[in-house]
């Protein structure tokens, strides 16, 4: 009896080790975040700081980090790139974040925002969730997004010098079939009218992952059979077991999706690229002009898994039920 009372609290304890471990992994600080750049007074006369603003894909810890990506491959070209991307952000929360992009004096200011608003949206149970998560005053919809969208971007126009680029969301889910894939698009029209209605730049991102995903893609997950499930498993596979989100991305079927909110190395690039692009033309105040071609390659070694702790995962990520 002493024997299973200990077997079941040592189980117990590396039960809640890993869900710990795994939070902490997803919730880490960029080391390029806007409160190290403030922190250690980062400015540099002689670069041009872009901001990429947004939510979890921004973030890069649960979604193949495409900032990185521009760091790596145009920061010794004048770029000195600030990651203000937030797990679980919805527009709402990207203005109560506003006045410490403001502190940053940034001469872009790229803005990834909308995936949370449009899945808040696909069901009573997921709203309720980030109303709570996110401290949101209101229910979220598309008036509300369009609203806060709005605000967004004239605020930091008034506030800012910054050349401002907006880019629509990713898809949700690969099924062009689905209510989440034609959400998503919907969500990203609304940001291209306000890029219109503002007059700054807009990034097609929907529209080119819809290009690259083709007429004949076919999910074999549905995101009726539980978004959630597959995201967090993901997350375990990725910070315990090392698959990258290349693998998980394979394992779950999906093409340019790792679950049915966030990115793979492909995915990331295809943010990347139309980002560097925009930010080869200087802000006004710039004589230099900045040319490079961007190489967008990562790498896709494939880590082995640890079978024997597969059915741990299994168990304790069911308690890791958290948002983008």
């Amino acid at each position: 009896m002493i024997i299973v009372s200990t077997f079941i609290v040592s189980f117990i304890i590396i039960i809640l080790l890993l869900y710990f471990y795994t939070f902490r992994q997803v919730q880490k600080l960029p080391f390029n975040s806007p409160y190290n750049f403030l922190r250690l007074n980062n400015t540099n006369p002689e670069t041009l700081t872009v901001i990429c603003f947004g939510d979890s894909i921004t973030h890069g810890q649960v979604s193949h980090n495409y900032v990185n990506i521009l760091v790596e491959k145009m920061s010794k070209k004048g770029f000195n790139f600030i990651n203000a991307g937030v797990n679980g952000n919805l527009v709402y929360n990207l203005i109560q974040r506003m006045d410490t992009i403001v502190d940053c004096n940034p001469n872009y200011i790229t803005i990834l925002i909308g995936t949370n608003d449009a899945n808040s949206t696909l069901s009573e149970k997921n709203s309720a969730r980030y109303i709570k998560n996110m401290s949101l005053p209101e229910k979220p919809d598309k008036d509300s997004f369009k609203k806060n969208y709005l605000y967004l971007i004239k605020e930091l126009k008034k506030q800012t010098n910054a050349k401002i680029v907006l880019l629509s969301i990713p898809p949700i889910g690969e099924d062009k079939n689905h209510v989440s894939f034609e959400r998503s698009k919907e969500y990203s029209e609304i940001i291209q009218n306000i890029s219109i209605d503002q007059n700054v730049d807009y990034i097609p991102l929907h529209e080119k992952i819809d290009e690259y995903l083709g007429p004949d893609n076919h999910p074999k997950i549905s995101y009726d059979e539980g978004y959630r499930w597959v995201m967090v498993k993901g997350f375990f596979l990725h910070f315990l077991f090392g698959y990258n989100f290349d693998r998980i991305a394979s394992k779950n079927g999906f093409v340019i999706l790792t679950d049915f909110l966030h990115l793979n190395s492909s995915g990331a690039k295809i943010i990347a690229s139309p980002q560097a692009k925009f930010l080869m033309k200087p802000p006004l105040g710039f004589e230099s002009v900045i040319s490079t071609t961007l190489e967008l390659t990562t790498s896709t070694e494939l880590m082995p898994l640890k079978r024997p702790f597969w059915a741990l995962v299994e168990f304790s990520s069911r308690a890791l039920l958290i948002e983008n």
